[in-house]
């Protein structure tokens, strides 16, 4: 397995704080779908329905991760109109930082998370901080549709 860091040169910068979302969701089973509606909602105006389908698919796993390995999570989300950009973070307070895992058998249930993140996401990765680590991922291509 390697080492789950896919940052390709970090853009945090480009994302100014505050978050337009910031949520604690509960480690339960309800978590990643909360999630979803909430980044649903923060694109609603964004004419690409691929760049929402994958953001959404994107959310839902790194918020199943932490759920399941840090006993709930904090969702941030920066959206950037002007720019379609949207970085997505999930904190946790797990030291376990996730790894890529080589490829798995098509009867295997899980461990396709982080190789989805990878195969979709701009860019990705984890930090690490004295209190767990954040899950990220940025995804570019979703302007807004044109208001006539």
């Amino acid at each position: 397995m390697r080492l789950a860091l896919r940052n390709r040169g970090h853009s945090k910068h480009m994302f100014p704080p505050p978050p337009l979302i910031e949520v604690r969701l509960p480690a339960e089973l309800s978590a990643p779908a909360r999630a979803r509606r909430l980044i649903g909602k923060l694109l609603a105006d964004v004419s690409a329905r691929k760049f929402v389908d994958d953001a959404l698919l994107l959310t839902s796993e790194i918020v199943t991760n932490a759920t399941a390995v840090g006993g709930g999570c904090q969702l941030s989300a920066w959206y950037l109109p002007a720019n379609g950009a949207l970085r997505v973070e999930v904190h946790d307070h797990s030291s376990i930082v996730p790894s890529l895992p080589e490829r798995r058998s098509p009867t295997e249930i899980t461990g396709r998370g982080l190789r989805i993140v990878d195969g979709i996401a701009n860019r990705w990765g984890v930090d690490r901080d004295a209190d767990g680590k954040s899950v990220w991922f940025e995804l570019y291509g979703g302007q807004p549709m044109s208001r006539s």
